[in-house]
């Protein structure tokens, strides 16, 4: 197996970051300007067991399955001059998600496994971090709800175990609160 891998840490929340990747109308706003998405049947998220086509200009054409989704990891296969498998893992890293992308090529026939080496790596190696480049920014410009606790949503507990009194509100409710 022939692997290239990349790494991009986004100001994002795990799920904004994976909704990029996953639905077909922002993928097309993060790929490579020279690759061309054309979803098949999908909805307006992918899921397992959809496919896909992504073509490359020069005619280079591969076809994709999503074979998983979790919180954590998305995997795709794919079929084309060479073979392999595409997984993206994102991991909450404080205000940051780690993005990685792992590009894996089987061992397949003699003459596909030669374009793979000479022609076929360094155009996925550029793309891969173009591809990361772009969905950073993308995801940094609409990174949707944040992914940490306000802190005013959050009540302290002092040594002494006994919880703090919330803060008094500035406005009169609209309800009777019963303090007993």
């Amino acid at each position: 197996m022939s692997r290239v891998e990349e790494l991009v840490a986004l100001r994002a929340s795990v799920a904004a970051a994976r909704r990029a990747l996953l639905e077909p109308a922002r993928a097309r706003e993060w790929m490579a300007p020279d690759v061309s998405f054309r979803p098949r049947g999908a909805g307006a998220v992918l899921a397992p067991g959809d496919q896909f086509r992504i073509e490359l200009v020069g005619g280079w054409g591969f076809e994709y399955v999503v074979e998983g989704v979790s919180d954590r990891e998305v995997v795709l296969s794919f079929k084309g001059p060479w073979d392999g498998t595409e997984r993206w893992s994102f991991v909450a890293d404080g205000a940051e998600t780690l993005v990685r992308r792992v590009y894996e090529v089987e061992r397949g026939a003699p003459l596909a496994m030669v374009a793979w080496e000479t022609v076929g790596r360094p155009i996925v190696a550029a793309h891969l971090r173009l591809e990361l480049a772009r969905l950073r920014s993308l995801v940094e410009r609409d990174p949707g709800p944040a992914a940490e606790i306000a802190p005013s949503a959050v009540r302290r507990v002092p040594p002494s175990g006994e919880p703090e009194s919330p803060p008094e509100p500035t406005a009169p409710l609209p309800f009777p609160v019963d303090d007993g």
